[in-house]
């Protein structure tokens, strides 16, 4: 898993479930078993990756579930919700554009008329 979070061409899904959010919310009052120490590792892990960003999303896909409430600190990006933005969530993975912007027309001619 170290190496998915070090190498920066594979894009991260962050799935914000009711268990999840739980998990890292209450991290201190949560240390179980390896399963929630890995999840809240992972969780520092990407954070601290975001921050470093200067709080800029490169590779990182917040899929919220019905009932979640988003981390703090990931509020300032795109948030997808399942199942509403299902499209929208494949054309992330697969690194497609919604919308494909306008060809470049010719420049305009700029005429100078001295007063």
């Amino acid at each position: 898993m170290e190496r998915y979070i070090s190498e920066k061409d594979y894009l991260i899904i962050i799935v914000i479930s009711p268990k999840y959010h739980e998990i890292v919310t209450n991290a201190s009052f949560c240390m179980e078993n390896d399963e929630t120490l890995n999840t809240v590792y992972i969780h520092k892990q990407l954070q601290n990756e975001f921050i470093q960003n200067g709080a800029r999303n490169y590779r990182f896909i917040p899929i919220l579930f019905p009932g979640c409430h988003v981390p703090s600190w990931l509020q300032s990006t795109q948030i997808f919700t399942w199942p509403r933005d299902r499209d929208d969530i494949l054309r992330r993975l697969m690194r497609v554009e919604k919308y494909n912007p306008p060809p470049i027309g010719e420049l305009p001619t700029i005429v100078s008329i001295p007063i």
